[in-house]
């Protein structure tokens, strides 16, 4: 799928081109965000319509639309507009939105095709007026002034743009932070500084050593001014880099702990384990410095709220509430039986899973001698 996209007074304008020439059936369906207008769908004698609204996971309201043809659908042009901007009120569009100066599309706004009913191996984003723009991990094209973007990850769709002439960056050997709002400048130079220490921390002592790559940082400040922060590969997005130390700090080891404290299922209450092992690898990071002031920070919160929230291991397997939480709070009490270098290894076990789900750590957490910390999570999931 091919999408070309131009920005425009808070707008955009879209075309999606699917082209499927294996496909043997007669119908193709997707979901796209509730707000944009679809203009048309071109194919050789094809209908659509709309079909279903749905609250697709992680993401805003969707329409569902069905295409059906005389023929297997080979190839087909979709045409659609209109704006996808963050509302906190509404809960909708996080992370998203389409200024003259700054834009910001991903994959939890569902502004492009998603959940097709056929497989897309090439995944490609054509942004046009490109002399306008600076798109993070974009190809500027100077023959035809447009950026190219896609297959960089998780989301291949997700364009962070700033305004050429108004954009900012700040860099070091691993990272590269863009913003728009002058106040980000001093959070920048702190970040560095910080991230560097965390890299050296996680890669080859609390976590297996890899190959770790420039990180790319896009702040939306002040366009987006909540809604925390997520990683894809060497690519972040936060609103800010945080107003005190303490805020950088996690904000960057948290989000760094998912390069390996990941694949869970995220959708599931099995998600409990990605963000448990992030938290607790951030509060090691705390320990290890001696920073009893992040330390805090991290964990207290948590620990106020943990009492209100519902079981870790929810009835119907669904995502519970404070998932970032619960989990945290059960391995405070675990720290404390175990101390800082076997809760290294506890962190370790479920890093270092071929198949990341609750009944492998545990059984991993046995093999290497953590009978007692099995036991425990074991008779905490359900309370």
């Amino acid at each position: 799928m091919k999408v070309t996209v131009k920005f425009q007074n808070n707008e955009f304008f879209a075309s999606a081109n699917i082209n499927c020439p294996n496909n043997t059936e007669k119908e193709l369906s997707f979901i796209l965000n509730n707000d944009l207008v679809i203009t048309s769908i071109f194919g050789e004698n094809i209908t659509y319509q709309k079909t279903d609204t749905i609250s697709p996971t992680f993401r805003s309201l969707s329409q569902v639309i069905k295409v059906t043809g005389n023929e297997p659908i080979q190839n087909i042009t979709i045409a659609y507009c209109g704006s996808v901007q963050f509302d906190l009120e509404k809960r909708k569009n996080w992370h998203n939105i389409v200024t003259d100066d700054f834009v910001s599309l991903s994959f939890y706004s569902a502004w492009y095709p998603q959940e097709m009913s056929i497989d897309i191996s090439i995944d490609k984003v054509i942004i046009e007026d490109g002399q306008r723009w600076f798109v993070i991990k974009g190809t500027y094209n100077d023959k035809n002034s447009t950026w190219e973007y896609g297959n960089q990850g998780f989301d291949p769709y997700n364009i962070v743009a700033y305004n050429r002439a108004l954009m900012k960056k700040v860099s070091s050997e691993y990272m590269s932070i863009y913003f728009l709002d002058d106040s980000i400048a001093l959070q920048a130079e702190k970040a560095n500084e910080i991230y560097n220490d965390i890299v050296n921390f996680y890669n080859g002592d609390l976590f297996q050593k890899i190959n770790i790559s420039t990180l790319d940082i896009a702040c939306a400040w002040p366009f987006i001014t909540v809604g925390g922060a997520y990683r894809r590969k060497d690519f972040m997005w936060c609103t800010s880099l945080g107003n005190s130390e303490a805020e950088i700090s996690w904000l960057f080891a948290h989000e760094t702990a998912h390069i390996w404290c990941a694949g869970a299922d995220t959708g599931s209450w099995e998600d409990w384990l990605n963000e448990t092992t992030a938290e607790w690898a951030s509060l090691l990071f705390a320990l290890k410095n001696n920073d009893t002031n992040l330390f805090n920070y991290i964990l207290q919160p948590k620990i106020e709220q943990s009492t209100t929230l519902p079981p870790i291991k929810t009835l119907d397997g669904t995502r519970p509430d404070g998932v970032h939480d619960k989990g945290t709070v059960l391995f405070y009490k675990i720290y404390n039986d175990i101390g800082f270098d076997s809760m290294k290894k506890v962190i370790r076990c479920f890093t270092d899973l071929e198949n990341k789900n609750t009944y492998g750590y545990l059984n991993a957490l046995r093999k290497n001698g953590f009978s007692h910390v099995a036991d425990v999570i074991k008779e905490n999931l359900e309370k």
